[in-house]
């Protein structure tokens, strides 16, 4: 028989956005913990933004009805994984009274409240989900809320050098990890391994951390000593990658919030050395933005593309066509926040 446990309620400080999350789930609260540590504050404004979530029995507990007239926005599903090709989740996105309506179908529902700055979600026994598929819900419920107070993110890693940051976006297979563990372990510091946020700071736009585990494939691991000698307890089995912490392995400071210098936008290329490709302008605003966030609200939608638009201004844009030198990227990239370092003192 199902048993919700007591109530939790996590306090958070997101680059300065305050928000309270509570849940009945303990498993739920715990992976959010460990998701969100980085965030933990003690005390919290009155009205900060609020994320609730309820652990439920089965989908008919879900107290939210979509309307007949409400308005399909999204379809999707998530990764495929397993000997069975099953997805990880599938979502329907809808507009309805005001509302973004994110309907995962048999694992539960979340619902945005922009006017009240709040979400609440029901997922159906979040117990028996792996880790990373239950937090994945708060995370949406997290990003939809801070968008709207024009903290966005989008699918990149990020790395901060000597004050100057550097973001690589890049799909699955492009070389975007392997890239960026390259240059961590050569000194700069960690950021993001898939969620940078940026947000616009008068007139510039500014990377900020989101912490995350960073997830490897045996093939990326490969290229590192470090990581090929790691034992279990550093690099985890995990679905579908493996994955560590970066404390555990690079041990350096948490990179500081900075001003991005470099956008890197990898490909693998089958050479033994990798070279640089200088992109224009529009040709990277128009590679970026696949990897910004589907975005739901037209307000909110035009602020963010003005980000982007601001991000790739104020940056030096490149094709990273990455060969077999893997370890050698830092010779490629340090020169470059050399020379704009060199350029802004002159």
């Amino acid at each position: 028989m199902f048993m919700a446990s007591s109530m939790k309620e996590l306090l958070l400080s997101v680059h300065g956005i305050e928000m309270t999350f509570t849940t009945n789930s303990f498993e739920l609260a715990h992976s959010v913990e460990a998701l969100l540590h980085h965030f933990h504050c003690d005390t919290v404004v009155a009205q900060p933004m609020r994320m609730e979530f309820d652990a439920i029995e089965r989908r008919g507990d879900v107290p939210v009805r979509i309307s007949g007239s409400a308005q399909l926005l999204y379809g999707g599903s998530g990764l495929v994984i397993g000997p069975d090709r099953q997805t990880t989740w599938s979502c329907d996105i809808y507009s309805n009274n005001g509302l973004l309506i994110a309907d995962f179908h048999e694992e539960g529902l979340v619902v945005i409240d922009g006017a009240s700055q709040s979400a609440h979600g029901y997922l159906v026994r979040p117990e028996a989900m792996a880790p990373d598929i239950r937090v994945s819900f708060v995370h949406f419920a997290m990003t939809e809320l801070l968008k709207r107070r024009g903290l966005y993110t989008f699918h990149a890693t990020a790395l901060e050098h000597k004050g100057q940051g550097v973001l690589i976006p890049g799909f699955s297979g492009r070389g975007k990890t392997t890239s960026f563990l390259s240059l961590l372990r050569a000194g700069y510091r960690y950021l993001s391994d898939d969620h940078p946020f940026f947000r616009v700071s008068g007139t510039r736009v500014e990377i900020l951390p989101y912490p995350l585990k960073i997830n490897v494939t045996d093939h990326t691991a490969s290229f590192f000593p470090e990581l090929r000698e790691a034992p279990p307890s550093v690099l985890h089995a995990g679905v579908p990658k493996r994955y560590f912490h970066a404390a555990d392995i690079y041990p350096g400071p948490l990179g500081q919030p900075c001003e991005p210098s470099v956008i890197l936008f990898p490909e693998v290329l089958d050479s033994s050395h990798s070279c640089l490709e200088p992109l224009s302008k529009k040709v990277a605003l128009e590679m970026i933005l696949p990897h910004s966030l589907l975005v739901y609200d037209v307000e909110v939608a035009r602020r963010e593309f003005q980000a982007l638009v601001r991000l790739v201004e104020q940056t030096d844009c490149y094709r990273l066509h990455f060969g077999r030198d893997v370890l050698e990227l830092p010779w490629l990239v340090t020169p470059l926040l050399e020379k704009r370092q060199a350029r802004r003192e002159n």
